[in-house]
């Protein structure tokens, strides 16, 4: 186990040397900070950032409408999960209305919600129609290869709906459920920042984003950019972690 993450840690310590490394001749043959800065300045207007009241307003705004929209997501999914499980005539219902909202184009569905909700809901709501399609479409998947002759045998011995899906299906879910939600928490904090960038909503990393673009402000938007991937990285594995601990018991 400690042989592997030391493994994983030094893949990961690699490839962040190449990509610095590949950034540091591109911006020495580019040789203009409006374009592509070098890695000194980058991490200077990251440092000047870190100190500014503005930044972390920006951000915390923006985690909130990010957490927001995954908890809806994420508390929907496990309802519809469990009355697609429970009730086949559901699934049937629930499995094209996914189907639908997975093919929409994200930034025609922004455009029309921000008429309706807003520069501030506009990002949640995304998010949602984002998110929901996504978890649900990786239970569908888990779900059929569930075993019938197991889930008959559980009716047989009079377990409930409810028994059934703790019993069978969330156990069968159990080992992606923490890949599935965690990523889903990333990919869901990107959405949220497009949003905000196409919203132009205040208080948020994707205004100043959308500010830096405009006054050239290549290092700013690019220190921007590495804070909302760390951030989303660090949410991620906390998550990941997290329902390895708590859904222990069903993989076992």
């Amino acid at each position: 186990m400690i042989k592997k993450a030391v493994i994983n840690i030094a893949y990961i310590v690699i490839v962040i040397g190449i990509v610095f490394a590949v950034w540091a001749v591109a911006a020495a043959v580019v040789h203009t900070e409006f374009i592509l800065p070098d890695i000194a300045v980058t991490f200077t207007a990251l440092g000047d950032l870190l100190r500014g009241a503005e930044f972390w307003s920006a951000l915390g705004g923006t985690l909130l409408r990010s957490l927001i929209g995954y908890g809806i997501s994420v508390a929907l999914f496990f309802v519809l999960f469990f009355l697609s499980t429970a009730f086949g005539g559901v699934n049937r219902v629930i499995s094209p209305l996914m189907s639908a909202l997975r093919t929409l184009p994200t930034m025609a569905v922004a455009l029309v919600v921000s008429i309706w909700a807003g520069a501030k809901l506009t990002p949640i709501i995304l998010g949602v129609t984002v998110l929901l399609p996504q978890l649900f479409s990786s239970s569908v998947a888990r779900n059929a290869t569930v075993s019938k002759e197991l889930v008959e045998v559980a009716k047989i011995c009079g377990a409930s709906r409810a028994q059934r899906f703790f019993s069978v299906y969330l156990p069968n879910a159990a080992a992606g459920l923490p890949e599935s939600l965690s990523s889903s928490l990333s990919f869901g904090i990107k959405i949220t920042i497009a949003a905000e960038i196409l919203m132009q909503t205040a208080k948020s990393l994707g205004m100043l984003m959308n500010l830096s673009q405009s006054y050239l402000m290549t290092a700013k938007l690019i220190a921007l950019t590495f804070a909302a991937v760390v951030v989303s990285v660090v949410l991620e594995w906390a998550v990941r972690l997290t329902l390895f601990a708590a859904l222990r018991r069903y993989r076992d």
